[in-house]
């Protein structure tokens, strides 16, 4: 079966608090193992990454969502392709905090990221990372 997957970055609205966090993060995790969704999101204290991958139809619809959704804006999709198979079979939505700096968010997530995250996806987490380190 073939999936889509999505990353997009956004800006955190200025009054995010952890409360907010918490809550964005129980609801991906919730919906998106109803709707069959795997990913991750990385939040750098005033920034989103997100990859999620799923079928298309069901990566579309949360696209939407998360376009409406006033926590957060800039929303911008960064690469979108079609996958034979997922990286992040196993996480509903895992959300990792970050540090703001490339170098240290590249070590955190190098711990953290799951051994069967194809390379290539691997790769582009490490570089938009350093993207949102630019930003």
């Amino acid at each position: 079966m073939r999936l889509k997957t999505l990353t997009y970055t956004s800006r955190a609205r200025l009054d995010l608090g952890d409360e907010d966090l918490a809550a964005i993060h129980q609801t991906a995790r919730h919906l998106n193992a109803l709707d069959g969704i795997s990913g991750l999101l990385l939040f750098d204290g005033s920034r989103f990454l997100q990859i999620v991958e799923g079928a298309e139809d069901a990566v579309d619809n949360l696209v939407e969502r998360l376009r409406m959704d006033s926590r957060h804006s800039a929303f911008e999709v960064r690469d979108e392709r079609q996958v034979e198979r997922r990286s992040f079979p196993d996480w509903s939505m895992e959300l990792v905090r970050v540090s703001a700096g490339y170098c240290n968010a590249r070590d955190e997530l190098a711990t953290i990221l799951p051994s069967a995250v194809a390379p290539s996806v691997r790769e582009l987490v490490f570089r938009m990372t350093g993207r949102l380190a630019e930003a």
